[in-house]
């Protein structure tokens, strides 16, 4: 009797350590838990992210709102992009959006990021973004700018794949500085 009450013990014990081991696994394809950017890919993953002065950002979301909106579309004879990406946890709403208008993106191709597409009514080119609020903005401008890669265009599949990086000023001249931004998305 002990023999066999020692074998059920054991397999009691073997099937708890089982499950403790599991349940300590990390989930590697949780990609926006904050501690690194996700990788420059080109296959429509559905990632973005970037560093907003040296600090990772990525999306996530709280709500209703999604986090992301990419679109490449073709409008009244013109091409507009715009990636944007927020924070919406919170009292927060801190959001990178980076977009062209007027412009046919090519693959391989380099855009730079000058215009403020928020007041001076031209929106033929790319721009920069980055919010905390809606009154707290910054703007890239012809001297604060950026540039933005397009590393893959596939139209047929709505897959747009890209690099970032801008400079942006707000009202009170203070610059913040994104870098290493990338963007695979299934548009």
């Amino acid at each position: 009797m002990k023999l066999k009450q020692f074998k059920k013990n054991k397999n009691i014990a073997m099937l708890f350590l089982l499950a403790l081991t599991l349940s300590c696994c990390n989930n590697d394809d949780d990609n926006n838990s904050g501690s690194s950017l996700p990788p420059a890919t080109q296959t429509g993953a559905n990632t973005v992210g970037c560093l907003v002065n040296g600090e990772v950002f990525l999306p996530h979301a709280e709500g209703i709102n999604p986090p992301v909106n990419c679109f490449y579309q073709f409008v009244d004879g013109e091409w507009y992009f715009s990636m944007s990406f927020a924070d919406l946890r919170g009292q927060t709403n801190e959001r990178v959006t980076v977009q062209s208008g007027k412009v046919e993106l090519q693959e391989g191709e380099t855009y730079v990021l000058s215009k403020n597409f928020n007041d001076d009514g031209d929106f033929t080119g790319g721009g920069g973004t980055y919010s905390l609020s809606a009154s707290n903005r910054y703007f890239t401008t012809m001297h604060e700018s950026g540039e933005l890669i397009i590393t893959r265009l596939d139209l047929s599949n709505s897959i747009i794949s890209g690099t970032f990086w801008f400079n942006a000023v707000n009202g009170n001249g203070e610059v913040v500085k994104i870098r290493e931004g990338r963007f695979d998305w299934d548009y």
